[in-house]
């Protein structure tokens, strides 16, 4: 499983289930033939069941399978929200627990996707994220060769980084590309941020984590010594 910026949310209550596309704190709601599941849906080979708790469990069944369909296609991490008992319930039958990083109780139905983004990415945040006093000390203590500071020199370095520490500033987004022949940085205000392949920053994050490095957020303004952005590599090329 590999810890991203992109990932699942699903929302559990017993009259309806939810599944939201989520970039950082922005989520888009998926709303076709397969969600939000009502609570009416059976698993058609089934008779129907005159137990609630069996009923439930059916109910959380489809939208598990449904779900399947998406995590097939795209295998991203999850945040389920839902009250306990629904989110014990649903523990106990999906097939995707090992993809689940968080969970936040209560009914969340009815909030807005502002709202929810902004409930449930600090829980992906905390996954993907070490301690940030650790993350100090590192930086402190590492020779200026580790230390790569800006975009630019970020992105630059990335294409042959050993496995390295990322540490960003909360809310730092920069709308732009990165070229693949040179790693320059190409600021554009035209793309919607809420396209990860379109957010530079969020790009950066992905490849830390393809190399199995780390990423840790800090508070806005902490990193303005350093352009926002810094990568702590583990190792400077020569040097074991």
């Amino acid at each position: 499983m590999r810890l991203s910026t992109h990932y699942y949310v699903i929302s559990l209550s017993k009259q309806t289930i939810g599944l939201f596309e989520a970039f950082r704190d922005t989520l888009i709601d998926i709303h076709n033939q397969d969600f939000p599941v009502d609570a009416s849906a059976r698993i058609a080979s089934r008779a129907e069941s005159v137990d609630q708790d069996e009923r439930l469990r059916e109910f959380l069944e489809v939208a598990d399978e449904r779900f399947g369909r998406y995590y097939g296609r795209e295998p991203l991490i999850v945040v389920v929200t839902g009250e306990k008992e629904l989110q014990t319930a649903f523990t106990s039958v999906t097939a995707h627990g090992r993809a689940i990083v968080g969970r936040v109780d209560g009914d969340y139905t009815t909030t807005s996707l502002h709202d929810l983004g902004r409930i449930v990415w600090p829980v992906v945040k905390e996954a993907m994220s070490g301690l940030r006093e650790k993350a100090l000390r590192d930086l402190e203590i590492a020779a200026d060769a580790q230390k790569i500071c800006g975009l630019d020199a970020v992105a630059r370095r990335m294409n042959g980084a050993p496995c390295a520490t990322l540490l960003v500033e909360e809310g730092y987004h920069v709308r732009g590309s990165i070229s693949k022949a040179d790693g320059t940085v190409t600021v554009s205000p035209n793309v919607d941020v809420r396209d990860e392949i379109d957010d530079v920053v969020d790009v950066l994050i992905e490849k830390v984590l393809e190399t199995g490095g780390n990423v840790v957020f800090m508070p806005g303004g902490s990193l303005s010594k350093l352009d926002s952005i810094v990568l702590i590599l583990r190792e400077v090329e020569g040097v074991r």
